[in-house]
């Protein structure tokens, strides 16, 4: 345990504002809190800075014309634009500090980096700077989250409108809902939107809306006072059923510049990295010098990544490069509602929820490909190529995101059925056996999904991976070589065929309910000014028109290859099959549908005589392993091999071993 000496300084004890020129970019920084974290078993601290980071934009500069809505936000005296980010950044101490930067992009405002979960982490030792600012403004207060606080776009007297939809779920029969979903707020509708809001629900996405009176619910508008949107909570009357997707649609008022999140990212970064113009404000954080940066974030955080490159961003006010390397991890094939009118940040598409939401949208590719329902070439690098800003690039996901998040359209055409070709500073990994959220190695009961939580631990190989794209960088040194699955070579197939699910997929188990659909996102309009000006006219119902998920091979035990996944030890040697998808529990409702993000686990029989009595295909552990010790072995030299590759750092092997080495009792 990591032992912490710690102090506040009150902020009218400590308060740093130095004033600048004009320059529509860091004009001040508010330190609200610092302290000092230590571990007697290490000889480096940290010292973790938190505050408030004061920004302008320049309406009329042309590069923050990709920021929706900007014409329409409040200007100061000057002419600009004011709003602030949150931020947290950790400094480390000077016999360590290597000159990288490592920029966090915290999830739903919360944020952890290595050295507050140890010193004793692998890459704590390291020496990078961590910095995280906030980018979302549609978060509940809180000391421990880290926020955005953009301007309201439009005036007092000619506010903006526009119909906004949510979709409300509940795992458990509930009359009060927060429309935004548990420490989120909403977007407060005009009075004509609070008298002709419409609400319906259905139980699986393609099912019939089914209307209820407007009688029949109350919208309860809370103001937030630290904030400038409001909760907003829902009570039906009879309540709402687990299971079902209700839609509500209103019509609402006063967007805010969400798009500012990206903005604060790329000015922050970049006066850290070339200093200019507000670099004064920077020397009370004691940053060493930073030579390199890189960018990485999870799951929604990654989606972010993916759209700060698309938009541009990864070009400074002046042109210069702000990430030289960037990491979405687990973000699937998406984008998200980051900067367009009304924009929902934490709004995330899967089967069952926000399904036609405007997220997952083509290109999906790093290089070009062509939208096969408009035409258009496009790709998400496309712009940062065309400014002479392109980063390096790794994107790290599970084989869960096949299943839930279109993970295979980042690298396949839309249709798919060709490969796409990885452009030559693009890097691909696929970890296989794992569903979203890493986990601890040990197995669990089942709680919202059928089957018990796949508990693969892939987090060390992500982390080993942020350090190979530091050293590219950096140093030069080429990564690991890509692997993930591929049309090409058979290990990336189709989920289902005609007669079912697609038996190179998933083979079926006796007492296993097996999906009968993966995500796959469609191709819909928005209306005339979604590609333009990301304005939201037209709220689908439905769509024709999809474009093609694919998902990884499986073997006789229906676990992936190591062939063409990352496959962590604990899968590569297996005491059970570890699965990417799960289906939601029947007390949840909607049992036939994926349940979000989580995979599942199902043990190995122990040896040929249970298999038969269960009617179980699958190898069993007797026939696999001559003894305990033969499988620590063999475990063993699976993550040697990772190592050997590439793919883990060595300080992370005990980690992975320990966890090995608590399964004896299965051999008892």
């Amino acid at each position: 345990m990591n032992s912490f000496r710690s102090f506040k300084i009150s902020l009218a004890a400590f308060l740093l504002i130095l004033a600048l020129p004009v320059s529509g970019q860091v004009t001040s920084i508010h330190i609200h809190d610092r302290a000092t974290i230590s571990d007697p078993a290490v000889d480096f601290t940290y010292e973790s800075i938190s505050g408030g980071i004061h920004l302008t934009l320049d309406p009329n500069d042309p590069a923050n014309a990709a920021i929706t809505d900007i014409q329409y936000a409040p200007l100061n005296g000057d002419g600009l634009i004011e709003y602030v980010a949150d931020f947290k950044i950790l400094v480390p101490s000077e016999d360590i500090a290597n000159g990288g930067l490592l920029y966090s992009v915290n999830n739903r405002g919360g944020s952890r980096v290595a050295p507050e979960a140890s010193l004793q982490h692998p890459l704590s030792a390291m020496g990078f700077t961590y910095l995280v600012t906030g980018w979302i403004n549609e978060l509940t207060p809180s000391d421990t989250r880290i926020r955005l606080h953009a301007p309201i776009v439009g005036t007092t007297s000619a506010p903006i409108t526009g119909e906004v939809r949510y979709e409300v779920s509940v795992s458990s029969e509930s009359n009060d809902v927060n429309i935004a979903t548990s420490r989120h707020l909403a977007y407060e509708p005009t009075e004509q939107g609070m008298r002709n809001a419409t609400l319906n629900r259905r139980l699986y996405q393609d099912d019939p809306r089914v209307p209820l009176e407007r009688s029949q619910f109350t919208l309860d508008v809370q103001p937030e006072p630290q904030s400038n949107q409001p909760i907003i909570k829902i009570n039906l009357e009879g309540g709402f059923q687990p299971g079902y997707i209700y839609e509500l649609i209103y019509e609402a008022k006063n967007p805010v510049l969400a798009g500012a999140g990206m903005s604060a990212i790329r000015d922050v970064v970049s006066l850290i990295r070339f200093g200019g113009e507000g670099s004064e404000e920077l020397e009370a954080l004691n940053i060493p010098e930073i030579d390199h940066t890189v960018a990485w974030g999870n799951s929604q955080s990654g989606r972010l990544l993916r759209q700060f490159m698309y938009d541009g961003f990864n070009a400074d006010l002046e042109g210069r490069k702000v990430f030289d390397g960037v990491i979405p991890v687990i973000a699937g094939s998406g984008y998200g509602m980051f900067n367009n009118r009304f924009a929902m940040p934490t709004r995330t598409n899967g089967q069952q929820s926000n399904h036609l939401f405007p997220n997952d949208l083509f290109p999906f590719t790093y290089g070009d490909s062509t939208d096969p329902f408009t035409g258009k070439t496009d790709g998400v690098l496309r712009k940062a190529r065309a400014s002479n800003t392109l980063p390096k690039l790794m994107h790290i996901q599970t084989s869960n995101e096949y299943w839930v998040r279109a993970g295979s359209l980042p690298h396949t055409n839309p249709e798919g059925t060709e490969d796409a070709v990885l452009p030559d500073e693009v890097r691909f990994y696929t970890i296989g056996g794992s569903q979203h959220g890493s986990g601890d190695g040990i197995p669990q009961e089942a709680t919202s999904g059928q089957l018990p939580r796949n508990p693969n631990m892939w987090a060390p190989f992500a982390d080993s991976l942020l350090v190979a794209m530091y050293n590219w960088v950096a140093e030069g040194e080429e990564p690991p070589a890509s692997r993930y699955p591929r049309i090409s070579d058979g290990s990336l197939v189709p989920s289902h065929t005609e007669r079912g699910i697609n038996s190179d997929a998933w083979n079926r188990m006796a007492g296993v309910n097996h999906p009968s659909a993966l995500y796959q996102p469609a191709y819909v309009d928005y209306g005339d000014r979604w590609d333009d000006q990301r304005i939201v006219d037209n709220h689908p119902q439905s769509s024709s028109s999809y474009y093609k998920a694919l998902v990884p091979a499986v073997n006789l035990d229906n676990n992936d290859s190591a062939s063409s996944t990352i496959l962590p030890p604990l899968t590569q040697v297996p005491l059970a099959t570890f699965i990417p998808w799960n289906l939601r529990a029947p007390a949840t409702g909607a049992e036939k549908s994926l349940a979000r993000l989580s995979g599942g686990y199902i043990p190995l029989p122990a040896n040929t005589a249970a298999a038969a009595q269960s009617r179980d295909s699958r190898s069993s552990i007797d026939a696999l392993y001559s003894s305990f010790d033969d499988y620590l072995s063999q475990y063993e030299d699976a993550t040697d091999a990772l190592i050997e590759e590439g793919y883990l750092l060595p300080g992370f092997k005990n980690t992975l071993m320990e966890i090995a080495r608590g399964n004896s009792s299965v051999f008892e």
